[in-house]
């Protein structure tokens, strides 16, 4: 008898236990195997505290926090959903993503669910090749107004500049899009943003074919840019003020290509090479000392064969990045390069004659080599493989050596044999390519890169 009562009463204190008697690691427990969002909406709008406890669990998902308002729409089709979700999340998104979307379209959106202002969003991406819906001035302002705290904007679409300048907080700038574009960004807003962007260390205005922008010398006035991308076209203008420049650290030059196509008669005979290297050989000449990285596509760019035959210009003792890419020299053109001791990533891309010996005598001089791009280069053969594997074997290295082997006379062996090589100790094999390097037959596709080492002012700062 006193055993069924005791059962009896049991019973009556499970049915008194409600959610609102668990704490909240209990209900987090709970709350977290509702795997379906719009489910999820409905009991964060059950009370404040379920709220709270969404919230918190919302949150600790990455992807949560980046707004893309085509998935969200997908995933969320009742409006009220969406608007709530984006209510509740509107202090912890920390990126914007527009892909193919319409940026006054979003805006629009954004303004209709009563969203004005997303304070913690550092990080705006827009990009668009299929809308061809071109951000017209207001919608920047308005962006400005949607994002206050941006740090980094990237835009494929043109843009006349206008209001790019109240980002107050800008710090990296990407109007770069491979193709042309119907206008690029206007001269006076350039200035503008040059003079009042003050926290800006990024900036990328290059044109893909012909560029009409030209610098002033308002660049010095940028005291924090450390990474520049432009044409060589509105480089040419201030390139002694942009070589003042005291913390700049990467100078990435794109080569206009003023081609009329409708002219080409025969698309193979046709020299589609810019020789224009006045510049190319005054930053070596005014900046050699300081150069520790470069990079040439020499094939829209060939240089004479002596360009560098003294190696007047470069401080191998310094190097840590070389790209010669396309390049039609004999193999022993690139032992003047073999003795730097410092190279870190060496990349030799679609070299026509590069052979096996040339690639030793570089590993066997380049202590600090991480990064060996032979793609596209035929001359190279599996033994290589085996003469590089030997040798590292008997060196004290603390990192394995990247070979990066595309389209080489490495690809057949390494496919035929992918898992011996794959599981070899000293090196790894990738079809990709090297860290920062532009995608096909050059590291930098179609001109030339300059990485220079910190100054004397920045290091003192």
């Amino acid at each position: 008898m006193q055993e069924n009562l005791t059962n009896h009463q049991r019973v009556e204190d499970y049915s008194a236990v409600s959610l609102e008697n668990l704490n909240d690691d209990c209900l987090e427990c709970i709350f977290e195997r509702i795997n379906d969002l719009p489910a999820q909406i409905q009991v964060a709008r059950a009370c404040k505290r379920f709220r709270y406890i969404m919230l918190r669990l919302w949150r600790r998902n990455p992807d949560n926090r980046i707004l893309v308002l085509d998935h969200w729409t997908n995933i969320l089709p009742h409006s009220e959903d969406l608007e709530y979700f984006l209510q509740a999340m509107r202090k912890e998104f920390h990126t914007v993503r527009l892909i193919d979307e319409c940026l006054s379209v979003f805006l629009k959106e954004m303004e209709e669910m009563g969203i004005k202002e997303i304070p913690g969003v550092e990080r705006c991406e827009l990009q668009d090749e299929i809308m061809e819906c071109h951000p017209k001035d207001e919608d920047i302002e308005l962006l400005t107004k949607l994002l206050p705290s941006l740090k980094y904007l990237s835009l494929n679409t043109p843009i006349t500049g206008c209001f790019i300048s109240k980002f107050e907080y800008l710090e990296e700038l990407h109007l770069y899009a491979e193709y042309s574009k119907v206008f690029e960004m206007k001269p006076e807003f350039l200035n503008e943003l040059l003079l009042n962007l003050r926290y800006l260390r990024v900036l990328d205005i290059r044109t893909f074919e012909v560029s009409k922008l030209t610098l002033t010398p308002d660049i010095a006035k940028c005291t924090g840019l450390q990474e520049l991308k432009l044409n060589l076209n509105t480089l040419k203008t201030a390139l002694d003020y942009v070589l003042m420049m005291p913390q700049l650290r990467h100078l990435k030059v794109l080569l206009d290509q003023d081609v009329d196509f409708n002219s080409i008669l025969n698309v193979d005979s046709f020299d589609y090479k810019i020789y224009e290297t006045k510049e190319f050989i005054h930053i070596l000449e005014e900046k050699g000392s300081s150069i520790i990285g470069l990079a040439v596509d020499l094939y829209f760019m060939p240089l004479s064969l002596d360009w560098d035959l003294n190696m007047k210009y470069l401080n191998c003792s310094k190097l840590k990045l070389l790209a010669l890419c396309n390049c039609d020299y004999e193999s022993n053109f690139f032992d003047r390069y073999t003795h730097m001791s410092q190279l870190e990533i060496l990349c030799l891309r679609h070299a026509s004659s590069l052979e096996n010996n040339t690639v030793m005598k570089f590993l066997k001089a380049c202590p600090q080599l991480q990064h060996l791009d032979i793609s596209y280069c035929m001359q190279v053969n599996k033994s290589l493989l085996t003469a590089i594997t030997e040798y590292l074997s008997q060196q004290d290295r603390a990192h394995k050596l990247c070979i990066y082997y595309r389209m080489s006379g490495l690809e057949t062996e390494v496919e035929r044999n992918f898992t011996y090589w794959s599981s070899q100790k000293y090196v790894r094999l990738c079809f990709d390519f090297p860290p920062n390097s532009d995608i096909g037959l050059s590291y930098v596709y179609r001109g030339f890169v300059f990485n220079f080492e910190p100054s004397t002012i920045e290091n003192s700062y």
